[in-house]
């Protein structure tokens, strides 16, 4: 067992501060020093990051250490590719390995990977909107470095509590879906119940609309995205005027008709139009 937690001093950033929700959830009996001292950051007996040039530091020049895409690791990724699995299983108990896993995935590559990109300055993640890097950056006090950290740490945990948590509850309500989908053809899949779809839909690249139903008792026609965060369907839906049709968006990405027949066989001639 460790004795401390130990991170730098002085300005903190968001990757050292969500490094610092994991290891304290884990570890809430170890106390955090931050300090460039290096009796303190050398002693094998304390958990070092971002500081210290060990195992959870990326600040050494050779450090080629990158996420999937290529995004070089912060501390939050080092620390979130070693006990992130370990921390989404204190935050909710009793998940199966597979969604444990697939959560782990998907807060990887939809947030830590934003986090540690504008730590070390990639360019294409910077946005000229307040970032959540800028909302924990927001809390440093010079003149008061303790407390300001600790606002961050608290911040910054309800963020990473609620993204893990939303990502939980996406990861078992797509396994629903996707457990009762079914293919009426390699263009057409069918889903008895409403839920998230996209990623599941995405993979499949002949695969052009989705059918679901809607809480209001009527059937919806969605396209596939051309790409993944797309708002750009593979096939539009042209604006058809007949019976039984609520509504066409004017972009044609989804229509609304009243039954499951009558959007499968929308959803076919369509399909049938564009082809002949």
């Amino acid at each position: 067992m460790y004795k401390n937690l130990v991170t730098h001093n002085g300005k903190f950033h968001a990757d050292d501060v969500f490094a610092s929700v994991i290891m304290t959830q884990l570890f809430p009996e170890l106390t955090i020093i931050r300090t460039r001292d290096e009796v303190v950051t050398d002693d094998h007996q304390n958990f070092v990051y971002d500081v210290g040039g060990g195992e959870f530091d990326h600040h050494g020049i050779d450090d080629t250490r990158q996420h999937q895409n290529g995004v070089p690791m912060a501390a939050f990724g080092l620390i979130w590719q070693t006990f992130g699995q370990q921390y989404i299983e204190k935050l909710v108990p009793d998940l199966s390995e597979e969604i444990i896993k697939s959560v782990h995935r998907h807060v990887d590559s939809s947030f830590v990977i934003g986090i540690d990109a504008l730590d070390n300055g990639v360019s294409e993640y910077q946005s000229e909107v307040f970032t959540v890097p800028d909302v924990i950056n927001d809390f440093y006090e010079e003149d008061d470095e303790t407390n300001s950290f600790n606002h961050a740490v608290a911040c910054a945990t309800l963020i990473l509590e609620n993204r893990v948590k939303k990502t939980v509850a996406k990861q078992i309500a797509q396994q629903a879906v996707i457990e009762q989908a079914t293919f009426v053809s390699n263009q057409i899949l069918l889903l008895p119940i409403s839920g998230p779809w996209k990623d599941y839909a995405e993979q499949f690249d002949q695969l052009v609309f989705v059918v679901l139903p809607r809480k209001d008792g009527n059937w919806m026609i969605q396209g596939v995205p051309v790409t993944h965060g797309s708002f750009e369907v593979k096939h539009a839906i042209p604006q058809v005027k007949e019976d039984g049709i609520v509504f066409i968006h004017r972009t044609g990405f989804m229509a609304v008709v009243d039954t499951q027949e009558h959007a499968l066989q929308l959803a076919q001639q369509v399909l049938d139009g564009r082809e002949n």
